[in-house]
């Protein structure tokens, strides 16, 4: 089975780290005395076996390095000095040992001396292999970090994304029954009045809008020129009822035509002006959608001059116009809105939202 990069770095460091001590260790001996066959003997079982027990170390320093400093240095200090311990006690054990069945130019220190001075000489050797291995770990640890601030990131955004997208979908169908129901209690009132020719005409017109625009996704964005097709479609539907009294201009930049804009916007404002000031009126009224630009902002207006029959009867808070008013917050944020305007005769309202093509979102 393959090491993982990170292990086999620190298995390069402690075999680079021991075989390192033993040359140097080996070369005075070998210029000055030369080296004795109970000097070699000593010298590969403390590389050996402080190879070994430097994965004590190892392990002490990886367990806590997610812990505070205090518990990561006592972890680490404890693990140094066991291991320098254990190691001293062995090859002074080993040195007795070989030295009872090798003759030796070099007599053997006492058991004691050698074991503290061994200790003594480990200690420093494992620490700084303990101080390498905690660079290491707070290396690794900071990428993992970051990777997981990462994936939090990405996380959130999906689930941001997902919020986002459930509430545009909420937002945009609470229209559809809304519109629904307004449109069909216009029906039935031309049956209730025994104006089925009318009746008839605005149903067939209706069945065409939904046909048309209930396939459409919820949170699509489309071009202004086929979000103003729609909206053709519903105002046919609203001729049949009002005839010639319903008058609608439309006036957009030929530049304009690719701007995005979210699927169904226009058509509760459009609305609004139609219940607000054309059904109680026998007068004849104007709606105007247009289409503006101010720098990188797209701005559609929608005006009708119409006298309404109520002293507050647009306060801009119903079902329309505040739905309208939460998918652009939703999808632009502070840089989406609807301003409403109340005036002595007509009313108006201004959505203002990011100007965008399809061009330059394909891109």
């Amino acid at each position: 089975m393959p090491l993982k990069p990170e292990h086999r770095q620190t298995l390069y460091l402690v075999a680079a780290t021991w075989i390192l001590s033993g040359v140097l260790y080996l070369i005075p001996y070998h210029l000055f005395s030369g080296a004795s066959f109970y000097v070699t003997i000593s010298v590969i079982n403390i590389c050996v076996m402080g190879a070994l027990l430097s994965g004590g170390v190892y392990w002490a320093v990886r367990t806590t390095r997610r812990r505070n400093t205090v518990v990561r240095l006592a972890a680490m200090g404890a693990a140094v000095f066991l291991a320098s311990g254990v190691l001293a006690l062995v090859d002074a054990a080993t040195g007795e040992w070989i030295g009872r069945l090798v003759v030796s130019p070099q007599k053997s220190a006492p058991f004691a001396l050698r074991a503290t001075n061994n200790f003594i000489a480990l200690v420093w050797q494992f620490a700084l292999l303990g101080a390498a291995f905690t660079v290491i770990e707070a290396n690794k640890l900071t990428r993992e970090r970051e990777l997981e601030l990462a994936v939090a990131r990405e996380v959130a955004s999906r689930a941001e994304a997902a919020a986002s997208a459930a509430s545009l979908a909420a937002l945009r169908y609470q229209l559809n029954p809304h519109f629904l129901f307004n449109t069909l209690n216009a029906i039935s009132s031309l049956i209730v009045t025994k104006e089925y020719g009318t009746a008839d005409a605005m149903l067939a017109k209706l069945s065409e809008f939904l046909r048309a625009t209930l396939s459409s996704e919820p949170d699509a964005l489309l071009p202004l020129e086929d979000e103003l097709v729609t909206l053709q479609h519903y105002l046919e539907i609203e001729s049949v009822r009002f005839g010639e009294r319903l008058a609608v201009e439309f006036v957009c930049p030929p530049a304009l035509n690719r701007a995005l804009v979210p699927s169904f916007l226009l058509q509760p404002l459009v609305e609004n002006a139609i219940k607000y000031a054309l059904a109680p009126s026998t007068a004849p009224v104007t709606i105007k959608v247009e289409a503006s630009s101010d720098k990188d902002v797209l701005l559609i207006a929608v005006e009708d001059d119409g006298v309404s029959q109520e002293v507050d009867a647009r306060p801009g808070t119903g079902v329309g116009l505040a739905n309208v008013r939460q998918r652009l917050e939703t999808l632009y944020g502070t840089a989406g809105s609807l301003e409403t305007l109340k005036r002595e005769r007509g009313f108006l309202a201004i959505a203002r939202l990011p100007l965008a093509r399809r061009s330059e979102v394909a891109a």
